[in-house]
């Protein structure tokens, strides 16, 4: 079985560089924008579409359990496509090497497959700064704004993951480590992330 680890995360906390140096440092496979882009190429849809109906949760009001009703509606029926479709696609990621996998609930998706599992957080003040610096928010003038769109993001993230598990978003109890970056160089985490991990495939006898 294949080594996969699954990253969730708080906007601004990082999550997806702590990602990409990991998968880095242990040599595997990386995916998070790719993930929409199979998507969109094996559906025949706008790219841009598939990462809206995701990321702004537009699916996140299709119930699990859709009726007749639900099923004869063509919008309704695409974005329960777009979940099928995604769903196909983390498996075969998953069964193709190694990987850190970033988001779009892979965590509870591909729990049958023991995935290492990584939630991401840090303080808002951390958040805030971490977006001016980097984020596409920071746009956004007004701290206040900023903190906002954060908090939007996150619920929406949140929102999306309880499709999938009745765990809490951010819950301890759903990872097997929670890290905080709060006042904290990534890069300088990396090594001492990579030998937990290894540590725990080790320990899982992978």
């Amino acid at each position: 079985m294949n080594r996969i680890i699954t990253i969730s995360r708080e906007f601004g906390s990082g999550g997806r560089e702590v990602g990409k140096r990991l998968a880095d440092a242990l040599h595997c496979a990386y995916y998070d924008s790719e993930i929409e882009a199979s998507i969109a190429q094996n559906m025949d849809l706008d790219e841009g579409f598939i990462a809206r109906s995701i990321g702004n949760g537009a699916l996140t009001n299709i119930p699990l359990h859709f009726g007749r009703t639900i099923a004869s509606s063509y919008l309704y029926k695409q974005q329960v496509d777009i979940l099928v479709e995604k769903r196909r696609v983390l498996r075969q990621i998953a069964a193709a090497s190694d990987c850190v996998i970033v988001g779009r609930a892979a965590d509870v998706i591909l729990e049958d497959l023991a995935p290492f599992k990584l939630f991401v957080y840090a303080s808002m003040d951390h958040k805030l700064a971490r977006c001016r610096r980097y984020e596409e928010t920071s746009r956004l003038d007004s701290p206040k704004a900023l903190e906002k769109e954060i908090r939007q993001v996150d619920a929406r993230r949140a929102k999306y993951h309880g499709m999938f598990s009745p765990v809490k978003w951010g819950d301890r109890a759903n990872y097997h480590l929670c890290l905080n970056t709060t006042g904290l160089e990534i890069k300088q985490l990396i090594p001492h992330l990579t030998g937990y991990a290894q540590a725990w495939f080790a320990m899982h006898g992978r």
